[in-house]
């Protein structure tokens, strides 16, 4: 049976990973490929994700899976976010 690859990205509040899914003979596996602390940077008073060093940590995952030469046939990327709001009269 073909088996079927996916590329996922889970970029949490602190923390982010990318993984490898297999889907193939009934049953689908999920391997970690990397995990990474998700930095956050303070400027002007607001912090931010430091989305440069993630992009890095994605790519860093791409080339794990790459080396194993897997046809990949989607990436997925799953963020958690806070907004909040505050009104004053």
């Amino acid at each position: 049976m073909e088996h079927t690859y996916f590329f996922a990205v889970d970029l949490g509040a602190t923390s982010g990973r990318t993984i490898l899914g297999c889907l193939g003979e009934g049953k689908m596996e999920l391997k970690e490929l990397t995990r990474f602390p998700n930095h956050i940077i303070e400027t002007g008073g607001h912090c931010y994700w430091d989305i440069y060093a993630l992009y890095n940590e994605i790519i860093r995952g791409l080339k794990v899976v790459a080396k194993d030469n897997l046809p990949i046939r989607s990436i997925g990327i799953d963020t958690w976010g806070v907004i909040s709001y505050s009104w004053a009269k």
